[in-house]
């Protein structure tokens, strides 16, 4: 089986405005839908290289329930976690009332139109995490909906970072109705939270969506979550798998001569790292595939990475950035394409790797 750990689905906020109470659905459907979250720098829609024909409608296209199964089709994926595209921009914005909205209105809109388990078609529940304890409501009314199979914490923008015990509510929930967490990095680059002046969309690319992911993993590591709430499971996703190693060595190095900042840990920074699950998307391009090889093990690749698309964002990937390694043999293959995340995931219904149900 090969799972998409990452698909976008274009939500359209006058549709998850009718989930909402008033006086928020109206405020929803009078704003501009392109003005409801800020974007970024540059036009992301430059293809470079990469012409897409069948994506030309893209940044006026919304996605629709009936087309999910012909896209998985497309992408030849047998199983799809479906994650808002525009709310990624959530954590930029201050207005606690829009995030709790566009949350609790993205969860109604999918579990009332767009998931079917029976189509392995699932969701995750975003956290706004400007108001954990609405968030932990939200988790509570729909974490245990059989389509809802994670709780997204969107790790662009968040003051303090995601390891701060404000956002125990979040956890606390997630742990209570058997929910792991994904860490998604969101905002197109840093010139939306941190660092103005880049000139062009490339710049931001390149170091936002990484940035943001190492920002969560140092910050809920040295926090201890992973010890105060041990029964959570961990992913990130969207930053590419480069970044991996060099979080655990140099938090390994600070760790070890500074173990008194970080008292909750009972083992290495890189230990806890390498009992999280990654996504794989984007993939980064190694002009020689032995740095390739390295970095799997470094990281415990068969064990820890999950496949994910990305689609429909112009540089999504394929099953074949995995199928094509030639370093990895099939049980290897397997789990990354799908076992992982079999595991990882709450799917309900499916059977794990090892044939018990999940």
């Amino acid at each position: 089986m090969i799972v998409d750990a990452d698909a976008h689905y274009l939500e359209d906020f006058e549709l998850l405005a009718e989930y909402v109470a008033e006086p928020m659905r109206t405020k929803l459907n009078n704003i501009p839908r392109h003005r409801v979250l800020p974007a970024s720098t540059g036009d992301r829609f430059i293809q470079g290289r990469m012409h897409r024909d069948n994506m030309s409608n893209y940044p006026e296209k919304y996605s629709t329930p009936e087309e999910i199964p012909e896209i998985m089709k497309f992408l030849g994926v047998d199983l799809s976690v479906q994650l808002p595209n525009r709310m990624l921009s959530m954590g930029s914005t201050c207005q606690r009332d829009m995030a709790v909205s566009l949350a609790q209105g993205y969860a109604g809109y999918m579990t009332d139109q767009v998931v079917d388990p029976d189509k392995n078609i699932y969701a995750m529940i975003v956290a706004p995490i400007q108001d954990p304890q609405a968030a932990a409501e939200i988790i509570y009314q729909y974490g245990e909906h059989p389509g809802i199979c994670a709780v997204c914490l969107i790790t662009a923008g968040p003051e303090p970072p995601l390891g701060d015990k404000r956002y125990d509510p979040i956890y606390r929930s997630s742990e209570d109705v058997g929910l792991p967490i994904v860490y998604h990095s969101g905002g197109s680059g840093i010139d939306d939270f941190l660092v103005e002046g880049f000139q062009r969309f490339i710049e931001t690319h390149t170091l936002g969506f990484t940035i943001y992911n190492m920002f969560a993993l140092v910050s809920m590591i040295v926090q201890g979550v992973p010890e105060r709430f041990p029964k959570l499971k961990f992913m990130f996703q969207e930053s590419g798998i480069f970044y991996i190693p060099a979080v655990m060595y140099r938090l390994d190095t600070e760790y070890k001569k500074r173990r008194s900042e970080a008292p909750l840990l009972k083992k290495l920074p890189s230990e806890y790292m390498l009992d999280f699950y990654y996504g794989t998307q984007p993939i980064e391009e190694t002009p020689d595939i032995r740095y390739l090889q390295h970095l799997f093990e470094m990281v415990d690749a068969p064990n820890t990475l999950m496949f994910a698309t990305d689609f429909p964002h112009w540089d999504f990937d394929m099953p074949k950035v995995i199928t094509d390694i030639p370093f990895l043999d099939d049980g290897d293959r397997d789990r990354i394409l799908g076992g992982n995340a079999l595991e990882a995931f709450r799917f309900a219904g499916l059977e794990k790797p090892t044939g018990e149900k999940l």
